[in-house]
This record gives C-alpha cells, structure tokens and sequence, in this order.
C-alpha cells in the first residue's frame, strides 16, 4: 500500500472520497429521480436509502383520513429505495387488471417472494404460469353447483350461531361482536375448506380457532416486518435460511400443516365420497398424476396437476384466510345495521319476504336478497378486506401518458377509492342504496374495489358472499341488534392488515316483538 501511494499525485484518501461520492449518487440518488423523468408527481422530498418511507408511514394502511382525491391520479412514492406508483385513475387502473393484465399479473417483486413450503404455493403468493395452474384447479369449488351443495353445511353452522345469541337476549348484556361472528367463521370455514366439524361456538378454546386467530396477528411495525419491507433483497435469503415467514409464524404453519396431515389421511381412507369441499377439489386435482413430487417442472400452457405442498398450502391458507375476512366484514355488517335501525328493519324485511312461511334459506332464496346484498356491498365499500391491490410489471407498460418501466411496483388504493368524494356522496356514510341496479350502471366498476377486478381477483368472492348473507339473514330472522351504553364508534387500526377497530365492537341484541 505505502508503494502504491509513494506513486500517487494526491493522498490516497482524496482519490478514495470523491469515488465514493460518484457511487452513492449512482445507487443512492440518482434512482430517485425515476417518477421526475416519468412526469409522476412525488410525495415529499425522497431520502437516500430511506426514500419517502417516513411520510407514506404517517398514512398507514387502514386510514380513511386519506381519499384517491389526495393522490391525484398518480402518485410517486419510495419505499426505501424502491419505487411504488401509487394508481388511482379508474382508466389506468383498468388497463391494469384487465386490459393489460397480461403485463400485470404478480401481486409483488419476486424480491419479496420468501420461498419457504408450504405456504409459498399459496396460490395468493404465486406468479404467471404457476398461478394461472393452481387458479384453474381451484376454480372448480367455487361454482354454482358447489355452493348450492354447501348450504346445509351452512344453515347447521348459522343454528349454531342464533342459539349462542339468545343467551345475551336472556342476559340483556352486550357482547364482543367478533368473538361471536369469529366463532360462526370458524366453524363454516372447516365446513365449506375441510369439510370437518370444529364446533368452536361451543369452544372457543378450540386449538385450531387459537392458531387460526394468530395467522393474521401481525402488523406494519415489526422491526421485522420493517426489515422485509424496507430492504427485501437482505431479508429474503436471511428469512430462507432461517425457515422464518414474515406474514404466518411457525408454529401456527406447523399445526395446520399437521391438520392437513390428518385430513389427507382421512380421505385417502373414505376416498373422499360425496365431499364438496375445497379440499377435495384439491386432492382430486393433485392425484390427476399419481405422482408425490413437490419439484416437477411445469408444463406452459398445460394444466398442470397439484402438488402436495399445493394442497397444504392452499389449504391453511384458505382456511386462515376465510376465517379472519368472513368475521371482520360480518362484525362490521352488523355494527352498521344496529346504528342505522331502519336500514336493518328494511333488510329484515325483505328476508322474511323472501324465505317466507316455510322458513328456510336455502341458494335460491339467498340470491333473492338484494338488499342484503346491498348493505354487504356498504360494508365492504367501508371497511375493504385489503386497502391496497398491488401489482408489479412484467413488462413496459404505457398506463394513458404514463410509461411504467418493467419490474415498478404499481399500488392501487382501494381504501382510498372507496373514500374519495369525487365518487361517492358523503362516502363516510353507510347507504346501501349506493348499489341499486341503477347506481351501480351509473359508476365506473373499478370505484368498488374490495375483492379486486379482473382475472386475479378474489377466488372465494362468491363463496364469502353467500357465508355472509346466510350468516346474517339467520340472525336478523330471529333478533334485532342494538348498540349499548359500551358501544364506541369505530376507528381502524391503520397499522394491520386487515380491518381492525382500535376498541372492540360491543353490541347487544333484542328479541323481535
């Protein structure tokens, strides 16, 4: 070294420095110049490393102080030195999920994939041709014909569900809505996924509602959940080699993933016979080849059979999934419905118009409930299952006057959409009259976002409306709710990934005269 600089004109160091200099411009600066060069308008002044992280923080996840009128029709922020385009114009935001979908079909960078089975094959984390195979042989459990077997399962669960309710009409004491509809959740997800009888209404310290309940609690401020976020190319091969998810802890994987265990084993036992369940749609899919391979190349273009890991890990996600969403927008339905009395006298009205002398909610009489529907489609306009859709392109991809270059990350603000008041009147107020025939003609399909649009929207959609309109007909049959003197008004907690209130929704309930 002392040769080296015996020969040098200037100090070593002085050379050293303004090197240094002209690399952290090249990988630190410059690339926050991305969004001028699009003609993208930014938020605050982007950091090296750190970009905008602070000033998209303060807005959280769950905020509804924030609407699309806000952002403008695009919006350029950094999540640490990555670029997000923030998308609100319902024009580019087709082009998207449908026109362009083609260039749009990964829920995120590849980057953020934490290959660790099972729960990598879930079919919400997979990516172009290993979704479209997995999407097309779950297809399949969520049609017509399936749904309509489902409903004695569903009718059994909902029995379960009035009969706990009448114990607070004898107390007149007020209950925690989402312990309540969180148990009806349970038990229909085992139903309708699995095809197994939990029975949690009756024990709430069932082990598999437990675990269940854990696979969603999680949230933003996780040093972490920050660490994966904020720099995923260092978190994803640390997280690999550490057999560590960031989104489902172990534990609760390893119980499902025994659960599956136990189930497959039954089936393979009784052969699945007159099961319509999730499940066996997948164990039928996955025995097309005969063969146990988790590591088969895959065939484009071919449908392709389902693996074991694809199995498993659409099942605990399926499971954990439809249990957490079904009970956090039927809390919410009801809390809406127990302070809008006439809205909830109308929906009981045409429920009993609807089902009748005889009594019975059956398929037919369920897709007869419009406005139930209505006061659903209200809920979700409120409280989105996610407040964001993201989407990564595959290739360049030119969004009206907007290039976006390949491999961007592209956020769509659903919780924002749904609050901007250049779309819907007075949008912090519950009307279900916003989604008679003739409003919903009048609005831009890509205003009401809860399930997503285009061909990688929510799968279970169909499946999680019918539970909910069951589950909220069979109660609304039998009591009227009410709010009480521990009843406060709803504040979302921003920072999870669900909808969740700040305090818990405290109703209670009244026999019909």
């Amino acid at each position: 070294m002392m040769a080296i600089q015996e020969f040098l004109p200037v100090p070593l160091t002085w050379f050293l420095l303004p090197l240094l200099a002209v690399l952290f411009y090249v990988y630190a600066v410059h690339p926050l110049f991305v969004f001028k060069k699009m003609g993208v308008p930014g938020i605050g002044f982007p950091l090296p490393i750190v970009g905008t992280s602070y000033q998209t923080a303060q807005m959280g996840v769950y905020n509804p102080e924030y609407s699309a009128s806000d952002f403008g029709p695009v919006l350029g922020v950094f999540n640490g030195m990555n670029p997000i385009l923030i998308v609100t114009d319902a024009e580019m935001i087709k082009e998207i999920l449908v026109k362009q979908f083609h260039n749009f079909v990964n829920r995120q960078p590849e980057v953020q994939d934490i290959n660790i089975k099972p729960q990598s094959r879930q079919v919400f984390q997979l990516r172009d041709e290993d979704w479209r195979n997995v999407r097309v042989a779950l297809t399949p459990a969520f049609s017509g014909s399936k749904l309509k077997q489902m409903m004695a399962a569903l009718n059994s669960c909902a029995d379960q569900l009035v009969e706990n309710l009448n114990s607070f009409v004898t107390t007149k004491e007020s209950f925690d809505v989402k312990e309540m509809t969180g148990a009806f959740s349970m038990d229909v997800t085992a139903r309708t996924i699995f095809g197994a009888e939990v029975n949690s209404q009756r024990d709430p310290q069932n082990p598999v509602i437990v675990h269940a309940k854990r696979a969603f609690d999680f949230n933003f401020k996780s040093p972490l959940m920050f660490l994966y976020l904020m720099f995923p190319s260092i978190a994803k091969p640390i997280f690999e080699t550490i057999n560590y998810h960031p989104f489902t802890p172990r534990d609760v994987t390893d119980f499902f993933d025994g659960v599956m265990e136990q189930l497959l084993e039954m089936r393979k036992t009784d052969g699945g016979k007159g099961r319509v369940d999730l499940l066996q749609i997948m164990i039928d899919a996955h025995q097309e080849s005969g063969d146990e391979s988790t590591n088969g190349p895959k065939v484009v273009g071919k449908k392709q059979p389902l693996t074991r890991d694809d199995v498993v890990g659409n099942g605990i996600g399926f499971f954990s999934a439809a249990f957490e969403t079904l009970s956090t927008s039927m809390s919410f339905a009801l809390y809406q419905l127990a302070l809008n009395q006439e809205i909830q006298d109308k929906a009981r009205q045409e429920i009993n118009e609807v089902i009748g002398s005889e009594g019975e909610v059956d398929y037919e009489a369920v897709q007869k409930m419009s406005y139930l529907e209505m006061c659903i489609m209200e809920t979700l306009r409120l409280y989105p299952l996610g407040a964001s859709i993201l989407r990564v392109s595959n290739e360049e991809a030119r969004l009206k006057w907007v290039t976006v270059p390949k491999g961007m990350s592209v956020v769509i603000p659903a919780l924002a959409i749904h609050y901007d008041p250049a779309r819907w009147n007075e949008p912090r107020k519950f009307i279900p009259e916003r989604f008679t025939k003739e409003e919903r003609e009048k609005r831009n399909p890509m205003d009401w976002l809860p399930f997503g649009v285009g061909p990688r929207n929510c799968i279970g959609m169909r499946l999680a409306l019918l539970e909910l309109k069951v589950g909220l007909a069979r109660a609304l049959m039998k009591y009227r709710f009410v709010t009480g003197p521990d009843t406060v008004p709803v504040k979302l907690n921003k920072w999870k990934v669900l909808p969740v209130p700040m305090e818990p929704i405290r109703l209670r309930v009244e026999p019909l005269d």
